[in-house]
């Protein structure tokens, strides 16, 4: 049977979690409609057990592929390589789905044939117990913008100024991944912001459904979304963002591209250059990181304007608009309450 959807699991080390990844795929009348590929990116642990195991109790549905460690990156190419579905979705190994609007997601990509299908999330906070159904869960955003309607084909440009697509909202049809060798950068963190960057030129039509599909785990110990860890990494960060701005400035050059898609990817990159200044600020303030701050700034206002003036952060216009001299208050407030 044609599969309908691929999941993607990029798993590394993820044996606490796997499970209840995996687990949550297990819908009987719609596993015929799906394909699960475990892509094992050389975990030390009992991750590719687990995985095994799923694939050897359900063999239609899941499948497991094991790679040299290359990061999240890496394992999303991994399976646009193999992916077989006609949609395409990335779950990481430590998150999972609700039973219910999972299933009305797959019912929604039978029905409505759009290039993206977008689907709500719920930030759900780990406890430390294990037990998924204590967690809180919260969303991000309650609906994708005022207005909408559920269940209808919009073109992607029509409601583009009204959207922001992240990862764990995104399903995307196949072949766009495929046909336009979209890749993400590998043996780097924070590549999710190019996976759904990347396709968006050759997106012409969108779907909502209904409810929160995607179960986001927040609160882990390690997460690269924390603080102290994007310090860490904060060469990867700026490397992803890097290869962001060289996206931008090939559009409606190399990479054909509406106004409209244009002027969302625009908006899009501004946040990861907000992300990049919350780094910033969370360094101990200085004279020298103050500098090199403004200097950045000065930079990106040259070279893609459009990124610059697409900025909607509150710490990133006050400083702009002080020319800096907000610098040692903005990186107490932002060590304050993230560190």
């Amino acid at each position: 049977m044609n599969k309908v959807l691929t999941i993607v699991v990029p798993t590394y080390n993820a044996e606490k979690y796997l499970r209840t990844n995996l687990e949550s795929f297990c819908i009987k009348e719609i596993m015929a409609d799906i394909e699960v590929l475990v892509v094992n990116d050389g975990s030390t642990d009992q991750s590719l057990h687990i995985a095994e195991e799923y694939a050897a109790r359900y063999p239609d549905t899941y499948r497991v592929l094991t790679k040299e460690n290359g990061g999240h990156g890496s394992g999303i190419n991994y399976g646009i390589q193999y992916a077989a579905g006609e949609y395409f979705k990335v779950v990481d190994a430590d998150d999972w789905v609700s039973e219910q609007h999972f299933r009305r997601l797959v019912r929604t990509l039978k029905t409505y044939k759009a290039d993206i299908v977008y689907s709500g999330f719920l930030w759900a906070y780990d406890n430390g117990t294990g037990d998924i159904s204590t967690f809180k869960t919260k969303p991000e955003i309650k609906k994708p913008f005022a207005g909408v309607e559920y269940n209808k084909v919009y073109s992607f440009d029509e409601v583009s100024d009204r959207l922001y697509v992240k990862m764990h909202n995104m399903t995307i049809r196949t072949a766009i991944l495929k046909e336009h060798n979209i890749h993400m950068d590998e043996g780097c963190y924070y590549v999710d912001t190019e996976y759904i960057t990347y396709p968006i030129p050759y997106v012409e039509t969108i779907c909502f459904a209904k409810g929160y599909v995607y179960m986001y785990r927040i609160g882990r110990g390690g997460q690269s979304i924390s603080l102290e860890k994007m310090q860490k990494n904060e060469a990867n960060y700026d490397k992803v963002l890097k290869a962001l701005i060289q996206f931008y400035q090939n559009l409606g050059k190399d990479i054909p591209c509406s106004s409209a898609k244009k002027d969302y990817l625009a908006g899009m990159i501004a946040r990861v250059v907000a992300g990049k200044m919350k780094i910033a600020l969370s360094l101990p303030a200085n004279r020298q990181q103050k500098k090199k701050m403004q200097a950045y700034d000065n930079h990106l206002k040259k070279i893609c304007p459009d990124v610059y003036y697409k900025n909607i952060n509150w710490a990133v216009e006050a400083l702009r608009k002080s020319h800096y001299r907000m610098y040692a208050i903005g990186s107490f407030c932002v060590r304050k309450r993230y560190l």
